[in-house]
């Protein structure tokens, strides 16, 4: 589980490296290319948050109110 998390935080790391420097583009080429990364890093973020919900629901730690 800290191996996941640690992976999390330096994605989320990356991804708002990103969103800094996306203010420092001056040509479209460059905007485009760095809006691309930033929806990668965006989706890597997205992707190891799930693993670690999967991994707290199967230690048992199951965090959802049921109905």
């Amino acid at each position: 589980m800290l191996r996941e998390m640690n992976r999390f935080v330096m994605a989320h790391d990356r991804y708002l490296a990103l969103d800094l420097a996306r203010t420092e583009c001056s040509t479209p080429v460059q905007r485009e290319f760095l809006h691309i990364q930033i929806l990668e890093a965006y989706l890597e973020v997205q992707y190891h948050a799930r693993n670690i919900a999967g991994i707290q629901f199967a230690d048992g730690n199951n965090y959802v109110d049921e109905n």
